[in-house]
């Protein structure tokens, strides 16, 4: 994974309604956090980034060009976090990591589907995505921005597994092998239509016994009614 140079600024002052007022300013709130030099909160032009980077995702690695009163300089260091606006859309803030490229760390990746499991398009089964992140050991350089798995040979009935992902480099999967991440499941249909004509079949029947039941209760009460009559003759 190449560096993305990233300028960025320090700020003097954090808290209160600042983040909000610099996000109307055109600035995104971030933070760079985990070395010697403790917290450092920055600040990172709205338009610069777009143009520069385009997209930032989690795990990606940024040689930070921080500039500031007190703080000055180049630190290496991983999107650890994204806050996002789901409504308007946008970045609200990012955290970053300070790391070094000699030393390994732990990151989860997520695992996405390639191309149609044969288990859907021709059985017309249904793919189930269950597991969809895993969690890595490696070097900073060598963090998959994600894993492609490819799922076309999966029947209905087959499962793709941790066990089964192959990584290239020195990258360890430390999630349990066993846990499965895709199965393709029956399709539904016939289950639904069995319980469907059940259920029909559970209100027709109380229906039935309700009609049954209430020509009880009215021969019962015209029973009553003559017996009432003869007593009064």
């Amino acid at each position: 994974m190449a560096q993305v140079e990233l300028k960025v600024k320090q700020r003097s002052r954090v808290g209160g309604r600042r983040p909000r007022s610099l996000r109307r300013s055109g600035f995104i709130p971030a933070v760079v956090y985990g070395g010697k030099k403790g917290s450092i909160p920055l600040s990172i032009d709205r338009v610069y980034l777009e143009k520069k980077v385009g997209t930032l995702y989690e795990n990606q690695l940024i040689a930070l060009q921080v500039e500031g009163e007190d703080r000055k300089g180049s630190w290496v260091a991983i999107v650890k976090e994204l806050q996002e606006d789901h409504l308007k859309g946008g970045l609200l803030h990012v955290d970053f990591k300070e790391v070094a490229l000699s030393e390994k760390l732990t990151a989860t990746v997520p695992v996405t589907a390639v191309k149609e499991a044969i288990g859907v398009t021709r059985d017309g089964g249904i793919l189930e995505h269950i597991l969809r992140e895993i969690e890595v050991s490696c070097l900073p350089t060598e963090i998959p921005e994600r894993i492609p798995v490819d799922v076309s040979s999966l029947a209905i009935g087959d499962s793709f597994r941790v066990r089964d992902i192959e990584l290239e480099g020195e990258v360890e999967v430390l999630t349990d092998p066993e846990v499965i991440i895709f199965t393709v499941a029956a399709p539904r249909v016939e289950e639904e239509v069995e319980a469907a004509e059940v259920a029909e079949g559970e209100e027709a029947e109380a229906a039935e016994e309700g009609e049954v039941g209430g020509e009880k209760k009215e021969a019962a009460a015209g029973e009553k009614e003559e017996r009432d009559k003869g007593r009064a003759n």
